[in-house]
């Protein structure tokens, strides 16, 4: 079989894709299970079905593919949750809907049994930053860009006029998720009556931010 000139190339690119992927998702899978100091090249290359060669042309080193997985860990289940908040809330046309489908949102985000694990991970992958400013600055990067996905569904709403022009979407975007992020300090506690306390309030207080104290603080 003859392959043509144009389309070689991307095949090839393809066959690099999934190579990096590969590695990056076994990276992620021995951090999840195991943890960074029990980490073994040879368990991730077995996990990938690569070569030392690939993790060195796709990462550099070890530790190159590591902070890559940790970056992964922090921000992919916040990035994949802002893209259904996002595809749903176009949806969205009144504003007591909207409050409805906030509200809605956070109970389903406080209440995720998936939820503390993930925060855990988060924390995890967040303390690999310490004393490593260049790789700091990586993870901001990463977490600003979700941040900005965040705010950027909820301008869809505001050029609706349901909420308020003057509210800073940005920056309540990074407040959220500083909340959402805060929740692991009370998963330790292993107290439920103040994990319900904590929802109650988280919700009573985006909803005021979004929509008016009016609005947060009304019984549901």
């Amino acid at each position: 079989m003859t392959i043509s000139r144009s389309s070689a190339p991307l095949r090839s690119r393809a066959r690099e894709s999934s190579t990096r992927d590969a590695l990056l998702k076994a990276a992620v899978e021995q951090l999840n299970e195991a943890g960074e100091a029990e980490i073994r090249l040879e368990n991730i290359l077995a996990a990938a079905d690569c070569s030392p060669s690939s993790l060195y042309h796709h990462f550099g080193s070890l530790r190159g593919l590591l902070d890559d997985a940790q970056i992964v860990r922090f921000s992919r289940t916040l990035r994949e949750r802002t893209a259904a908040f996002n595809l749903a809330i176009q949806e969205v046309k009144t504003r007591d809907a909207l409050i409805e489908f906030c509200a809605r949102r956070i109970d389903e985000l406080v209440t995720d049994a998936d939820g503390p694990l993930a925060r855990s991970r988060r924390v995890d992958a967040l303390g690999s930053t310490y004393m490593r400013p260049d790789f700091a600055k990586q993870m901001g990067e990463a977490h600003t860009e979700s941040c900005e996905e965040l705010a950027a569904a909820l301008r869809v709403p505001q050029l609706r006029g349901l909420i308020d022009e003057s509210i800073d979407l940005k920056a309540v975007a990074h407040w959220v998720q500083g909340l959402f992020f805060s929740r692991c300090l009370v998963e330790l506690t292993n107290d439920d009556e103040l994990g319900d306390s904590w929802n109650t309030l988280t919700k009573q207080a985006i909803l005021a931010m979004l929509f008016g104290p009016e609005v947060g603080f009304a019984p549901r």
